[in-house]
């Protein structure tokens, strides 16, 4: 989460020279950290359940939907590089 938060501040920082394509990289980085911030509590409730019960189960869609979100800033990041 800080990464991707530290990312929307450096996404940020390019504004100026890439122009406004910049800002859907800004919101798809800030919006992975904002979804990670609001389902942390779930996840570790979670976790600490199935260490106490010695069952813990992996959170795919997490690991999912994170990959997904470094996949779409890789390409749009290329898209906008390569655009300028």
């Amino acid at each position: 989460m800080m990464a991707l938060v530290t990312v929307s501040a450096i996404f940020l920082r390019w504004l100026p020279h890439h122009g406004l394509p910049i800002l859907l990289l800004f919101a798809v980085s800030a919006g992975a950290a904002a979804a990670i911030y609001l389902t942390q509590r779930r996840r570790y409730r979670a976790s600490a359940r199935g260490i106490r019960q010695e069952k813990v189960d992996a959170d795919t869609s997490a690991v999912l939907w994170t990959a997904f979100a470094g996949i779409a800033l890789g390409a749009l990041g290329i898209a906008v590089v390569l655009a300028a």
